[in-house]
Protein backbone atom coordinates (compact mmCIF):
# COMPACT_ATOMS: atom_id res chain seq x y z
CA UNK A 1 0.00 0.00 0.00
CA UNK A 2 1.89 3.42 -0.89
CA UNK A 3 1.62 6.63 1.53
CA UNK A 4 -1.50 8.32 -0.35
CA UNK A 5 -3.27 5.44 -0.36
CA UNK A 6 -2.71 5.27 3.79
CA UNK A 7 -3.45 8.92 4.09
CA UNK A 8 -6.48 8.17 2.60
CA UNK A 9 -7.73 4.98 5.20
CA UNK A 10 -6.78 7.06 7.91
CA UNK A 11 -9.20 9.80 6.79
CA UNK A 12 -11.36 7.39 7.03
CA UNK A 13 -10.62 6.23 10.29
CA UNK A 14 -10.50 9.61 11.69
CA UNK A 15 -14.37 10.59 10.28
CA UNK A 16 -15.47 6.95 11.77
CA UNK A 17 -13.81 8.10 15.18
CA UNK A 18 -15.25 11.72 15.04
CA UNK A 19 -19.25 9.51 14.41
CA UNK A 20 -18.03 7.07 17.12
CA UNK A 21 -17.25 9.63 20.16
CA UNK A 22 -20.23 12.17 18.91
CA UNK A 23 -17.42 15.00 17.81
CA UNK A 24 -18.89 18.31 16.49
CA UNK A 25 -16.53 19.00 13.62
CA UNK A 26 -17.49 22.10 13.28
CA UNK A 27 -15.96 23.04 16.67
CA UNK A 28 -12.69 23.10 18.97
CA UNK A 29 -11.95 18.69 19.16
CA UNK A 30 -11.51 17.91 23.16
CA UNK A 31 -9.44 15.32 22.08
CA UNK A 32 -8.58 14.62 25.73
CA UNK A 33 -11.70 14.11 26.54
CA UNK A 34 -12.00 11.67 23.57
CA UNK A 35 -8.99 9.60 25.24
CA UNK A 36 -10.27 9.38 28.25
CA UNK A 37 -13.50 7.45 26.97
CA UNK A 38 -11.17 4.93 25.27
CA UNK A 39 -10.34 3.86 28.73
CA UNK A 40 -6.62 3.08 27.21
CA UNK A 41 -4.14 4.06 29.99
CA UNK A 42 -2.58 7.72 29.15
CA UNK A 43 0.08 8.99 31.38
CA UNK A 44 2.21 12.49 31.06
CA UNK A 45 5.41 12.72 31.67
CA UNK A 46 8.12 15.17 31.18
CA UNK A 47 10.46 13.97 28.47
CA UNK A 48 13.53 15.81 26.66
CA UNK A 49 13.58 14.62 23.11
CA UNK A 50 10.10 11.97 22.49
CA UNK A 51 6.70 13.69 21.89
CA UNK A 52 5.11 10.70 22.82
CA UNK A 53 4.87 6.83 23.15
CA UNK A 54 2.62 3.90 21.53
CA UNK A 55 2.52 0.87 23.94
CA UNK A 56 -0.19 -2.03 22.39
CA UNK A 57 -1.52 -4.37 24.92
CA UNK A 58 -2.78 -8.06 25.03
CA UNK A 59 -5.71 -7.14 26.51
CA UNK A 60 -7.69 -4.26 26.24
CA UNK A 61 -6.24 -1.22 27.51
CA UNK A 62 -3.53 -0.08 25.78
CA UNK A 63 -0.81 2.48 26.94
CA UNK A 64 0.58 5.65 26.04
CA UNK A 65 3.05 8.29 27.08
CA UNK A 66 2.77 12.21 26.21
CA UNK A 67 5.81 14.69 26.71
CA UNK A 68 4.14 17.06 29.29
CA UNK A 69 6.91 19.57 28.52
CA UNK A 70 5.57 20.25 25.64
CA UNK A 71 3.10 23.11 24.79
CA UNK A 72 -0.27 22.73 25.31
CA UNK A 73 -1.04 22.23 21.08
CA UNK A 74 1.34 19.78 20.92
CA UNK A 75 0.37 17.99 23.67
CA UNK A 76 -3.00 17.75 21.56
CA UNK A 77 -1.28 16.72 18.51
CA UNK A 78 0.65 13.96 20.23
CA UNK A 79 -2.38 12.50 22.15
CA UNK A 80 -4.83 12.39 18.52
CA UNK A 81 -1.76 10.74 16.93
CA UNK A 82 -1.24 8.23 19.77
CA UNK A 83 -5.15 7.92 19.39
CA UNK A 84 -4.57 6.93 15.65
CA UNK A 85 -2.75 4.32 17.20
CA UNK A 86 -5.14 3.15 19.45
CA UNK A 87 -7.99 3.27 17.15
CA UNK A 88 -6.40 1.49 14.19
CA UNK A 89 -5.59 -1.00 16.79
CA UNK A 90 -1.49 -0.97 16.00
CA UNK A 91 -0.23 -3.72 17.25
CA UNK A 92 3.32 -2.28 17.14
CA UNK A 93 5.23 -0.43 20.12
CA UNK A 94 5.96 2.93 18.83
CA UNK A 95 8.09 6.01 19.80
CA UNK A 96 7.13 9.43 18.58
CA UNK A 97 9.85 11.64 18.49
CA UNK A 98 8.15 14.38 16.01
CA UNK A 99 4.56 15.24 15.11
CA UNK A 100 2.90 17.28 13.07
CA UNK A 101 5.35 17.11 9.83
CA UNK A 102 4.52 17.59 6.39
CA UNK A 103 3.07 14.96 3.75
CA UNK A 104 6.40 15.50 1.85
CA UNK A 105 8.76 14.35 4.88
CA UNK A 106 7.20 11.29 5.74
CA UNK A 107 8.97 9.06 3.82
CA UNK A 108 11.21 7.53 6.93
CA UNK A 109 8.02 6.58 8.34
CA UNK A 110 6.34 3.25 8.53
CA UNK A 111 3.06 2.60 7.61
CA UNK A 112 1.88 2.79 11.38
CA UNK A 113 3.57 5.98 11.81
CA UNK A 114 2.24 7.51 8.50
CA UNK A 115 -1.53 6.49 9.35
CA UNK A 116 -1.27 7.69 12.98
CA UNK A 117 0.30 11.08 12.08
CA UNK A 118 -2.61 11.75 9.05
CA UNK A 119 -5.48 10.40 11.70
CA UNK A 120 -4.17 13.05 14.00
CA UNK A 121 -4.21 15.98 11.37
CA UNK A 122 -7.35 15.08 10.32
CA UNK A 123 -9.12 14.61 13.75
CA UNK A 124 -8.52 17.32 15.26
CA UNK A 125 -8.62 19.66 11.76
CA UNK A 126 -11.85 17.89 9.79
CA UNK A 127 -12.49 20.10 7.09
CA UNK A 128 -15.60 21.78 8.45
CA UNK A 129 -14.22 23.32 11.35
CA UNK A 130 -10.71 24.71 9.45
CA UNK A 131 -13.42 26.47 7.12
CA UNK A 132 -15.79 27.65 10.19
CA UNK A 133 -12.99 29.33 11.66
CA UNK A 134 -11.51 31.14 8.85
CA UNK A 135 -15.06 32.30 8.17
CA UNK A 136 -15.12 33.37 12.09
CA UNK A 137 -12.17 35.11 12.15
CA UNK A 138 -12.45 36.64 8.66
CA UNK A 139 -9.37 35.46 7.32
CA UNK A 140 -8.54 35.78 3.61
CA UNK A 141 -7.40 32.41 3.21
CA UNK A 142 -5.81 32.56 -0.18
CA UNK A 143 -3.91 35.71 1.20
CA UNK A 144 -2.85 33.69 4.80
CA UNK A 145 -0.46 35.62 6.47
CA UNK A 146 1.99 34.16 9.23
CA UNK A 147 -0.30 36.13 12.07
CA UNK A 148 -3.36 35.06 11.10
CA UNK A 149 -2.22 30.88 10.66
CA UNK A 150 -0.97 30.92 14.10
CA UNK A 151 -4.45 32.58 15.59
CA UNK A 152 -6.30 30.10 13.20
CA UNK A 153 -4.04 27.59 15.00
CA UNK A 154 -4.82 28.96 18.66
CA UNK A 155 -8.50 29.18 17.90
CA UNK A 156 -8.36 25.46 16.34
CA UNK A 157 -5.73 23.98 19.40
CA UNK A 158 -3.20 22.84 17.00
CA UNK A 159 0.38 23.71 16.94
CA UNK A 160 1.01 26.53 13.80
CA UNK A 161 3.04 24.19 11.82
CA UNK A 162 0.42 21.61 12.33
CA UNK A 163 -2.12 24.02 11.27
CA UNK A 164 -0.14 25.13 8.07
CA UNK A 165 0.49 21.74 7.21
CA UNK A 166 -2.89 20.50 7.24
CA UNK A 167 -4.66 24.48 5.31
CA UNK A 168 -2.38 23.04 2.50
CA UNK A 169 -3.05 19.53 2.53
CA UNK A 170 -6.41 20.70 2.42
CA UNK A 171 -5.76 22.50 -1.10
CA UNK A 172 -6.43 25.89 0.89
CA UNK A 173 -3.35 27.63 0.17
CA UNK A 174 -0.82 26.90 -2.44
CA UNK A 175 2.33 25.13 -1.93
CA UNK A 176 5.31 28.26 -2.22
CA UNK A 177 2.66 30.20 0.43
CA UNK A 178 2.88 27.01 2.96
CA UNK A 179 6.29 26.84 2.73
CA UNK A 180 6.85 30.66 3.36
CA UNK A 181 4.93 30.05 6.26
CA UNK A 182 6.67 27.41 7.82
CA UNK A 183 9.92 29.23 7.26
CA UNK A 184 8.32 31.90 9.86
CA UNK A 185 9.19 30.71 13.22
CA UNK A 186 6.30 31.13 16.00
CA UNK A 187 8.08 32.74 18.20
CA UNK A 188 8.57 35.96 16.16
CA UNK A 189 5.07 36.23 15.38
CA UNK A 190 4.02 36.21 19.36
CA UNK A 191 6.70 39.01 19.71
CA UNK A 192 5.00 40.75 16.57
CA UNK A 193 1.37 40.46 18.24
CA UNK A 194 2.29 41.14 21.62
CA UNK A 195 4.24 44.45 20.23
CA UNK A 196 7.94 43.14 20.28
CA UNK A 197 7.85 41.68 23.93
CA UNK A 198 8.39 38.13 23.56
CA UNK A 199 6.23 35.37 25.95
CA UNK A 200 8.42 32.14 25.57
CA UNK A 201 6.82 29.16 25.07
CA UNK A 202 3.17 30.75 26.06
CA UNK A 203 0.78 31.73 23.69
CA UNK A 204 -0.72 35.47 22.81
CA UNK A 205 -4.43 35.56 21.81
CA UNK A 206 -5.20 38.51 20.29
CA UNK A 207 -9.05 39.13 19.82
CA UNK A 208 -10.95 42.00 18.05
CA UNK A 209 -14.11 42.21 17.23
CA UNK A 210 -14.35 39.23 14.66
CA UNK A 211 -13.66 37.30 18.48
CA UNK A 212 -17.34 38.33 19.66
CA UNK A 213 -19.49 35.55 21.09
CA UNK A 214 -16.92 32.85 20.64
CA UNK A 215 -14.33 30.74 23.04
CA UNK A 216 -10.91 30.66 23.51
CA UNK A 217 -9.21 28.01 25.71
CA UNK A 218 -6.09 29.25 26.84
CA UNK A 219 -3.42 27.66 28.96
CA UNK A 220 -2.14 29.22 32.39
CA UNK A 221 0.18 32.13 31.47
CA UNK A 222 -1.16 32.56 28.38
CA UNK A 223 -1.63 36.44 27.44
CA UNK A 224 -4.94 37.71 26.67
CA UNK A 225 -4.98 41.16 24.16
CA UNK A 226 -8.30 42.27 23.60
CA UNK A 227 -8.08 45.11 20.78
CA UNK A 228 -11.53 46.52 20.11
CA UNK A 229 -12.34 50.51 17.46
CA UNK A 230 -14.00 53.14 19.26
CA UNK A 231 -14.83 56.97 17.91
CA UNK A 232 -13.27 59.37 20.72
CA UNK A 233 -15.17 62.12 19.09
CA UNK A 234 -18.49 59.82 19.93
CA UNK A 235 -18.12 59.97 23.72
CA UNK A 236 -18.56 56.08 23.59
CA UNK A 237 -15.84 54.02 24.65
CA UNK A 238 -15.87 50.22 25.83
CA UNK A 239 -15.95 49.27 29.36
CA UNK A 240 -15.68 46.61 31.38
CA UNK A 241 -18.81 44.87 32.36
CA UNK A 242 -17.27 42.43 35.21
CA UNK A 243 -13.21 41.69 35.16
CA UNK A 244 -13.46 38.39 35.11
CA UNK A 245 -11.48 36.51 37.95
CA UNK A 246 -8.40 34.37 36.90
CA UNK A 247 -7.25 37.54 34.81
CA UNK A 248 -4.67 39.79 36.02
CA UNK A 249 -4.66 43.03 33.90
CA UNK A 250 -1.72 44.34 32.59
CA UNK A 251 -2.71 47.44 30.68
CA UNK A 252 -5.95 49.35 29.99
CA UNK A 253 -5.46 51.75 27.19
CA UNK A 254 -5.32 52.91 23.76
CA UNK A 255 -3.47 53.42 20.72
CA UNK A 256 -4.02 54.72 17.33
CA UNK A 257 -5.77 52.84 14.63
CA UNK A 258 -3.55 52.73 12.18
CA UNK A 259 -5.96 51.70 9.69
CA UNK A 260 -8.65 53.47 10.88
CA UNK A 261 -10.38 56.73 9.30
CA UNK A 262 -12.07 59.88 11.08
CA UNK A 263 -9.76 59.88 14.25
CA UNK A 264 -10.86 56.17 15.35
CA UNK A 265 -8.58 54.45 18.11
CA UNK A 266 -8.18 51.04 19.24
CA UNK A 267 -9.03 50.39 23.04
CA UNK A 268 -6.55 47.87 23.95
CA UNK A 269 -6.96 45.49 27.18
CA UNK A 270 -3.77 43.04 28.17
CA UNK A 271 -4.71 40.17 30.43
CA UNK A 272 -2.43 37.05 31.34
CA UNK A 273 -3.82 34.16 32.66
CA UNK A 274 -3.95 32.73 36.21
CA UNK A 275 -2.44 29.18 37.10
CA UNK A 276 -5.75 29.39 39.38
CA UNK A 277 -8.16 30.35 36.50
CA UNK A 278 -11.75 28.88 35.91
CA UNK A 279 -14.00 28.89 33.59
CA UNK A 280 -15.20 32.72 32.99
CA UNK A 281 -16.79 35.08 30.56
CA UNK A 282 -15.01 38.97 29.32
CA UNK A 283 -18.02 40.90 28.93
CA UNK A 284 -17.51 44.53 27.53
CA UNK A 285 -19.79 46.94 26.80
CA UNK A 286 -19.29 50.29 24.43
CA UNK A 287 -21.01 53.01 26.45
CA UNK A 288 -20.41 57.07 28.18
CA UNK A 289 -18.68 56.35 31.40
CA UNK A 290 -21.57 58.56 33.01
CA UNK A 291 -24.22 55.91 31.60
CA UNK A 292 -25.57 52.96 33.57
CA UNK A 293 -24.96 49.41 31.88
CA UNK A 294 -28.62 49.43 30.85
CA UNK A 295 -28.28 52.07 27.80
CA UNK A 296 -25.42 50.68 26.48
CA UNK A 297 -25.13 50.15 22.79
CA UNK A 298 -22.60 47.20 21.39
CA UNK A 299 -21.75 44.21 23.69
CA UNK A 300 -18.32 42.32 23.51
CA UNK A 301 -18.33 38.96 25.06
CA UNK A 302 -15.36 35.95 24.68
CA UNK A 303 -15.78 32.45 27.01
CA UNK A 304 -12.62 32.03 28.87
CA UNK A 305 -12.00 28.39 29.07
CA UNK A 306 -8.61 27.77 30.62
CA UNK A 307 -6.91 24.44 30.17
CA UNK A 308 -5.11 22.52 32.47
CA UNK A 309 -1.59 21.42 32.41
CA UNK A 310 -0.54 18.28 33.71
CA UNK A 311 3.07 17.88 34.67
CA UNK A 312 3.10 14.15 35.36
CA UNK A 313 0.76 11.61 36.32
CA UNK A 314 -2.30 9.55 34.47
CA UNK A 315 -5.25 11.81 32.36
CA UNK A 316 -7.60 9.20 34.67
CA UNK A 317 -6.45 8.46 38.37
CA UNK A 318 -6.94 5.03 38.51
CA UNK A 319 -9.53 3.70 40.98
CA UNK A 320 -8.71 2.43 44.37
CA UNK A 321 -10.41 -0.94 45.67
Amino acid sequence: MDRRQIIVGAMGAAHRAHLQFNVDTTDRVDVFSVLRSTQADVFFRPMKSVCGAYVPSEGPLPAMLINSNMPLSRQRYTAAHELGHVYMQHRTVSLDREVGIIFEARTDLDEQEVAAEALAAFFLMPKPLVMKSIRDLHIQVNELNPADAYLLALKMGTSYLATVNQIHTLKLISWSRAEKLRSVPPKLIKQELNNTEGVGRHDIWVIDEHWNGQNIFPAPEDTVRIELHETPTSGYSWLWTEKPDGLTVLEDGYREDDEGIGGSRVREFVAQINSDAHPAVISLQRRREWESEAKASPEFKVGVFPQQLRNTGPLVPPRLN
